[in-house]
């Protein structure tokens, strides 16, 4: 199922699950568990959001976050905000 926005449900929940784990080890500390899972992310979003800003944006989100590592608490913020681009139910 995809919502209004072209973001199938199973992607969206999938980024976010993805960015919010990435958050929670840029957090603690974890900066090569957060930098696999920003990969991935940024992965997910190339490879599944439709073309356009909202795809750049959580590309650009997960790239910065990953760049901002080891920088736990900015990595974290980067990676929420780029989770506040995913579209809500």
């Amino acid at each position: 199922m995809t919502d209004s926005d072209g973001v199938p449900h199973d992607v969206r929940a999938s980024l976010g699950q993805l960015l919010a784990e990435a958050r929670a080890a840029a957090e603690r500390g974890d900066a090569d568990t957060a930098r696999a899972l920003l990969d991935t992310a940024e992965t997910v979003a190339t490879n599944k959001l439709p073309p356009g800003e909202r795809r750049d944006r959580v590309r650009w989100g997960c790239a910065t976050a990953a760049d901002a590592l080891p920088n736990g608490d900015l990595a974290a913020a980067y990676a929420a905000a780029a989770a506040a681009r995913l579209p809500t139910d």
